[in-house]
């Protein structure tokens, strides 16, 4: 039996022959795109690391919470800054204070704007003279105190155009380091797509990325945070691509803008304190919205982005030493756990093997509101879910009592923020449920604002409360204007005496994930329990 060796195809055989080609090709695309996907790192396997970005180093209380909480592994710390004077260069702002003795350390030297502006004209061996012989001379130091240092990193901005003078400029200060010395430096998300950061990455054994502030947004117009998952997303993905081991720099902390009646920026700050601006009687709220939002049919608006709150200055003043202007506009860019939370959930996923850690921008301390607490990076980086919890306290005031009155009469109310999600400007909510003059409350903070409502019958709903007078009031509305985690307001309370011993309070507040939180409380004279 023979066959021909060619046939004709009727046109039912070239549609088959086709759709087979196309599932094939599906089928490669789909094979190749799996090839290529890096393992997601889970949560607890990935180690965290902190920048501390102050002049005055770390307290200990601080570092430890660090590593107690997140299991810290490393600080990398900014030691000094180095400048350029009459074309002499020095290393400036050393830091002040006891080194941190608990953990492994990486002593950061960045570049004055003088530097950076005189860079492209500097001896590149000059610079690294001046950074090597600062570096020796720290570790010195830090090994008497007993300090851990392993590692030195350069931050300088360097423009894009000029890598090929950092590859030069790291190469000799390479060979000036002890040869055990783990050097790094920080990138910056423009150089991702230069040929030559390959050949710089080359000089350092990692490097640490930063995810974040790609652009300050020059006019207040512009809808610009300071990080995104989007971003990060994006540009993590790159970095995999370089095979490099690295950190992934991520943003803790939030900025204030301060732009001109004109709507350009004046200038930017990064260690103001939010509640600070809130209380000022010279800024008017005119907006406050997350960058990104969406909507959910059970629970309204829900955010994981960072938060811009928009203030007109209506009359010239001083904040934390910021002048203002009337007419200008202050922008503050917030983030919040649950926005810290998605960025490392897409550092996970889209990392792959070279990742070492993430490292936060910048570890909190307790007289740093600008920045995130330690339990909220702590419950972002452990992905949890960014809860509220409130607790109300009404304590004994004996300090402020006049001679008429006994210590059963003046107490204080404090209201904690114990949670991990901070609260949305103007929405927090304190009832006291009491008998027409029983309680009166004197001198709430500037952060706080006081209402005296009658209930019209229905205890469980905030919203059937209206204005009335004090002496007919039998709800008494403490409203902070914000909370955020770990924040304590408060103010004074003068009760009558009598058998009152617990009062119901009754708690609500929008969060910066968009959700509502709502808590009835049964509060204690001298405590609080929750029913």
């Amino acid at each position: 039996m023979s066959f021909p060796l060619s046939f004709p195809l009727t046109a039912l055989n070239k549609a088959q022959l086709v759709c087979v080609a196309l599932v094939l090709l599906l089928a490669s695309a789909v094979l190749s795109s799996l090839r290529h996907y890096p393992r997601a790192w889970r949560a607890t396997e990935t180690p965290v690391t902190f920048w501390a970005w102050r002049n005055q180093a770390p307290a200990a209380a601080d570092v430890s919470a660090a590593i107690e909480q997140t299991k810290a592994r490393a600080i990398f710390l900014r030691a000094g800054q180095i400048d350029i004077q009459d074309r002499k260069l020095r290393r400036i702002r050393s830091v002040t204070g006891p080194l941190p003795r608990s953990i492994d350390l990486h002593l950061v030297y960045n570049a004055t704007r003088s530097l950076l502006a005189q860079l492209e004209q500097v001896n590149e061996t000059a610079l690294a003279d001046t950074i090597s012989a600062s570096y020796l001379t720290d570790i010195a130091l830090a090994e008497r105190a007993g300090s851990r240092v392993i590692g030195l990193q350069v931050d300088i901005d360097v423009p894009t155009r000029l890598l090929g003078r950092y590859e030069k400029i790291l190469g000799a200060l390479r060979r000036r380091l002890p040869p055990q010395t783990k050097l790094s430096i920080t990138g910056l998300p423009t150089w991702m797509e230069s040929t030559e950061l390959v050949r710089v990455l080359a000089q350092v054994d990692f490097w640490i990325p930063q995810l974040y502030g790609a652009e300050i947004p020059q006019r207040s117009d512009q809808l610009i945070p300071i990080s995104s998952v989007r971003s990060v997303s994006r540009s993590v993905s790159q970095v995999r691509k370089l095979d490099k081991p690295f950190y992934a720099g991520l943003a803790a902390y939030s900025y204030t803008l301060l732009y001109g009646s004109s709507g350009s920026l004046v200038t930017l700050r990064g260690d103001m304190d939010p509640a600070l601006i809130v209380s000022d009687r010279n800024l008017r709220l005119i907006d406050q919205r997350p960058f990104d939002s969406q909507q959910s049919a059970t629970n309204g608006l829900l955010t994981s982005s960072e938060w811009r709150s928009i203030y007109r200055v209506t009359a010239d003043g001083v904040i934390d030493d910021l002048a203002l202007h009337a007419g200008d506009v202050l922008v503050v860019d917030q983030p919040s756990a649950e926005s810290l939370r998605v960025a490392a959930r897409a550092v996970r996923e889209l990392a792959g093997e070279k990742l070492l850690g993430i490292c936060v921008f910048r570890l909190a301390g307790v007289d740093d509101p600008a920045t995130l607490t330690i339990a909220q990076v702590a419950s972002a980086l452990a992905d949890r879910d960014s809860l509220a919890n409130v607790d109300v306290k009404i304590l004994s005031d004996t300090q402020n009592l006049s001679v008429n009155q006994t210590a059963s009469t003046a107490w204080i109310l404090k209201v904690k923020n114990t949670g991990t999600a901070g609260s949305t400007i103007g929405s927090v909510k304190v009832d006291l449920q009491t008998t027409p003059g029983t309680i009166e409350i004197r001198g709430p903070e500037s952060l706080s604002s006081l209402e005296f409502l009658c209930d019209r019958g229905n205890e469980t709903s905030q919203t059937n409360r209206e204005p009335c007078s004090q002496r007919r009031a039998n709800v008494i509305r403490f409203k902070p204007r914000i909370l955020a985690p770990g924040q304590t307001v408060q103010a004074q309370l003068v009760m009558n005496p009598g058998s009152l011993r617990a009062i119901p309070v009754s708690v609500e507040m929008q969060t910066d994930t968009g959700q509502w939180y709502r808590e009835r409380l049964e509060v204690a004279v001298e405590g609080s329990t929750k029913q």
